[in-house]
């Protein structure tokens, strides 16, 4: 089967229609996939940017026709959107978010799943069949379609896991143990995420030293040094050079901020609203809400997963419940005000109006 880079640029008549990023002749607008997955990715400028540069690459067919099409290791705490950006980029590529081959990493920490990768050996069940973790059709794509393949939090993986990807992320190819047949990665992106060097970056947050330091104006530029410094450092100490020499780049997220966690939770609520008003309930957002609500979930650990619980439970939870006594008392249409608590008090409420 030929690489997507091969069919970039030739015209076939009664291609496949337009899917999502892709245009007829299977070529895709690198710039603008970029534009409309940073409005989805907040706060990563740096990291959308480094993948548009991949799928320019790739666009022009100067990668290297027998590896995979670019490997991507992603790496930052929590919440900060590593698995989001892939999810993202498969809504643009693929049939939509969740149109990916994903591999549980953390499932693999036991030496004997490395037999998981390349699936059963002669003679064992399912040898014939050449089953094993990887959903094939997602990873080899189609003609005018890429693979997407995720290992995630991949340092959770056992050592003899992580060696036998490395033939994968070389030659883009894995031979099955059957004997007979291969997974072709070459027409795939690959993604790898890692929470690697997280935990330090947390402990030094924490400590007085660095909250002084971070009171300071203008000393946004040396924390991120620093915590890149120590992501840098963790990835040297877990993995093997060989590994580490594989990947095409190492994608560093920062941490969430407060100001983009305003953002995020100004796109999280407008989201929630437009599910709200399709379930026949309009709300209205007093002055003051999307502050408190960010008071609320803002979290830099845990960063957007926290504050998505917070508007579940602070937003979705009681609106729900007006929503079923409303429907009890045969009320045709619901409207409801997020407002912040009275004075004194921290947090948001939903009233019926």
């Amino acid at each position: 089967m030929p690489f997507l880079s091969d069919r970039f640029h030739d015209q076939q008549q009664g291609g496949t229609p337009a899917l999502n990023g892709l245009n007829r002749t299977g070529t895709f607008d690198a710039a603008a996939i970029a534009e409309r997955i940073g409005r989805r990715v907040l706060g990563q400028d740096d990291i959308v940017e480094e993948i548009r540069q991949a799928l320019v690459v790739v666009q022009a067919g100067f990668h290297d026709r027998e590896r995979p099409l670019s490997t991507l290791l992603l790496v930052g705490p929590t919440g900060v959107g590593k698995t989001e950006i892939v999810r993202r980029l498969a809504a643009e590529l693929r049939s939509g978010p969740d149109d990916f081959c994903r591999v549980d990493m953390g499932q693999l920490a036991q030496e004997h799943y490395a037999a998981a990768l390349s699936g059963a050996p002669p003679g064992y069940s399912g040898s014939r069949e050449g089953s094993s973790v990887f959903d094939r059709p997602a990873i080899e794509g189609s003609p005018f379609i890429p693979g997407i393949v995720l290992f995630d939090e991949v340092e959770k993986a056992h050592p003899v896991v992580l060696r036998a990807l490395l033939g994968l992320l070389d030659r883009g190819m894995l031979a099955l143990s059957n004997g007979e047949q291969r997974i072709s990665f070459r027409n795939a992106f690959v993604f790898l995420t890692s929470n690697l060097g997280s935990a330090d970056i947390a402990r030094r947050r924490g400590s007085r030293r660095q909250r002084v330091l971070d009171a300071i104006p203008g000393t946004g530029g040396l924390r991120r040094s620093q915590d890149h410094a120590t992501i840098d450092a963790a990835l040297r100490d877990f993995f093997d050079p060989e590994f580490l020499n594989r990947i095409d780049r190492v994608l560093r997220f920062n941490e969430i901020s407060r100001h983009v966690a305003h953002d995020v939770v100004q796109l999280h609520l407008n989201e929630a609203r437009e599910l709200l008003r399709r379930r026949g309930v309009e709300m209205e957002c007093r002055p003051g809400a999307l502050e408190a609500l960010v008071d609320v979930g803002f979290d830099p650990v845990h960063g957007a997963r926290s504050l998505q619980r917070a508007l579940r439970r602070h937003v979705l939870a009681p609106t729900a419940e007006l929503l079923v006594a409303a429907r009890a008392d045969a009320t045709e249409q619901l409207r409801v005000r997020l407002e912040p608590e009275a004075a004194g008090r921290s947090g948001v409420r939903v009233r019926s109006v």
